[in-house]
């Protein structure tokens, strides 16, 4: 596995939109509620697939250490955008003609080697939009646990593509605020989707204090 972090960007121009592969420059004409026609840059992923609710998939992996105490999977991986290493969950495009959960288990086993099984719910993920002020990208969370006992997750190996640099860790649920604090300090980058989820986890445990 190769390390995330000797990646930086070099230089950055401006891409006309008849050569870009993934997402689109676009301006939105809509009617505000007095009557007003106005207009609205924004950014338009391009492959999400006609058939399904969302562009991607975000995927909470939760194992139990030695101790039984939950552990939640994370990556550091380096992204041209931020111009920086960040930490956020393991995720992924979805593909043409599959489902949100196989997408999941697909990306999980692709970016981090480990073998997931999913956590049966009762409704479908739901959908959610990752930056609805500039962009048409939409995401949902599925939730899976890695059983550490089962043979092929002993010494897992990831499937990455040769444009990815991705390292997979753990972290104990309970230290997860502090631990992307200290991250932070460090100069990586933190994934909102990370940092919410962390920050959230935070305030349940004031609430209950």
């Amino acid at each position: 596995m190769t390390s995330p972090m000797g990646a930086k960007v070099v230089s950055i121009n401006p891409l006309e939109t008849a050569n870009a592969r993934w997402l689109n420059l676009v301006q939105i004409e809509y009617l505000t509620p007095d009557g007003k026609t106005r207009q609205w840059e924004a950014v338009r992923r391009i492959t999400k697939p006609r058939d399904s609710a969302a562009d991607s998939v975000h995927i909470f992996a939760i194992r139990r250490n030695a101790a039984n105490e939950p552990e939640i999977l994370l990556e550091k991986q380096f992204r041209p955008p931020a111009g920086s290493v960040v930490i956020e969950f393991p995720a992924g495009l979805v593909d043409a003609g599959e489902t949100l959960e196989e997408c999941a288990l697909r990306e999980l086993k692709e970016e981090t080697g480990y073998i997931g099984e999913l956590v049966p719910v009762d409704a479908s993920p739901m959908v959610m939009w990752g930056s609805p002020a500039s962009s048409s990208s939409r995401t949902v969370f599925i939730n899976a646990t890695v059983d550490v006992g089962r043979p092929e997750n002993q010494n897992p190996v990831t499937e990455l593509e040769d444009t990815e640099f991705i390292e997979p860790f753990w972290v104990p649920l309970a230290k997860l605020h502090g631990e992307l604090r200290k991250f932070a300090a460090e100069g990586f980058a933190i994934d909102s989707k990370v940092g919410v989820f962390a920050e959230g986890l935070e305030m349940a445990k004031l609430l209950q204090a």
